[in-house]
């Protein structure tokens, strides 16, 4: 069975199946009730945090201990556990790379040691749930000359107003990093800050009903006069627009990883199905239009998993510029979308109800096209950095 990955050595391969084994045990049971907002997907993400050694040693610990620097594991390790979360669940992928990835990610590199030491561990280990707040009613693409939230400088604190949309994890956050408008000693800029759940005025509403991800839970965050200590700016300070494209850029790299993941998925499941279901006295697989579409959805799934592992086969760790990040992104997820499309194609009517899955891969794939920036934005970046 063609999958998601290349050719793997043994270290490797005790990794994938590892990995598989922990999601299939701590998340698998779990999605029907995820996906029909029976429960939030917190304490799942915490049994994986757990079992895959995102907050200390795991249940695959001893195998990367033993690796060699020919296993590449610093970048197998990651991949590995996303791809297969994400083929169980995309939408706890996404609501986990947000509290895991965005949020602590943001604090470790640009927080202070005091911010770094309050929030990272219980983000890392899944007991605290983090949420990124930049987008807004009327700022989505255009998140910085179209920004209404305001941080306006009171004493030794500031005061933060305005609202903030389609935030992952909003309704259930513990802290927010909230991107807000700040003049203060002449300077405008744009600046994070850090946000507890707690503080007077801040409000976060009813998780929002989607056309998938509903295993993520979605909602707004409204700031009315919340008042919080300066320490709560976050690294007393960034450089704007450099620290928020690093935290795209990771979110659109990390993106091709969960297209994989749910689109080879949606593959094994219709390559399978075509083998089982028989019309006019054999297995569908048989006939040259259902073969097309399984050789184009294969043709795609190379492409998806060359892009991804491209440094790891290559056996290099190479910092990929904005115009590649953007074109992986805009590949892969394209393509996730394609791939899921055409496993409800092949699975007819099936194909279009819950029970069979694939329904619920198509939409949590579309999903990647909007998130971290549309095709569009991504279509104008690789352009602008190709004729600059």
């Amino acid at each position: 069975m063609p999958d998601a990955y290349p050719e793997l050595n043994e270290t490797q391969r005790l990794i994938r199946d590892t990995a598989r084994k922990i999601v299939e045990r701590e998340l698998a049971p779990h999605v029907e009730k995820l996906e029909h907002g029976e429960e939030p997907p917190y304490a799942c993400i915490k049994n994986l945090a757990r079992g895959l050694g995102m907050a200390g040693d795991g249940e695959f610990t001893e195998a990367m201990r033993e690796a060699s620097p020919e296993d590449h594991l610093e970048f197998f390790v990651p991949a590995a556990v996303a791809i297969e979360i994400s083929r169980v669940c995309a939408g706890v992928l996404v609501s986990y790379g947000v509290s895991y990835g965005q949020v602590a990610g943001t604090i470790r590199r640009h927080g202070t040691p005091a911010q770094q030491e309050r929030w990272v561990p219980g983000l890392m280990s899944g007991e605290v749930v983090g949420a990124w707040g930049l987008t807004e009613p009327g700022a989505g693409s255009d998140a910085f000359g179209s920004m209404g939230t305001t941080a306006r400088p009171d004493g030794d604190a500031y005061v933060l107003n305005g609202q903030k949309t389609f935030i992952t994890n909003a309704p259930y956050a513990d802290v927010f990093v909230i991107y807000a408008k700040l003049e203060e000693n002449g300077a405008r800029s744009i600046q994070p800050f850090l946000i507890e759940r707690e503080r007077p005025g801040l409000d976060v509403s009813k998780p929002f009903r989607k056309m998938g991800t509903h295993a993520s839970p979605t909602g707004a965050v409204y700031l009315d006069h919340v008042r919080i200590p300066r320490e709560n700016l976050l690294g007393g300070g960034v450089r704007e627009r450099d620290h928020v494209k690093g935290r795209l850029a990771e979110e659109r790299a990390g993106m091709p990883t969960l297209s994989l993941g749910l689109a080879d998925r949606a593959f094994e499941l219709a390559l399978r199905y075509s083998k089982e279901r028989e019309q006019f006295g054999q297995p569908i697989c048989n006939f040259q239009l259902i073969q097309r579409r399984l050789a184009r959805m294969y043709g795609l799934l190379c492409n998806m998993r060359n892009f991804v592992f491209a440094d790891f086969l290559a056996g290099r760790k190479v910092r990929m510029s904005m115009a590649d990040i953007c074109a992986g992104k805009l590949y892969c997820c394209e393509a996730a979308t394609q791939i899921t499309m055409e496993a409800i194609h092949i699975l007819g009517g099936n194909g279009y109800m819950e029970e069979y899955e694939v329904e619920r891969l198509a939409r949590d794939a579309k999903l990647m096209e909007l998130g971290g920036g549309t095709t569009e934005i991504q279509e104008l970046t690789i352009a602008r950095h190709l004729i600059a």
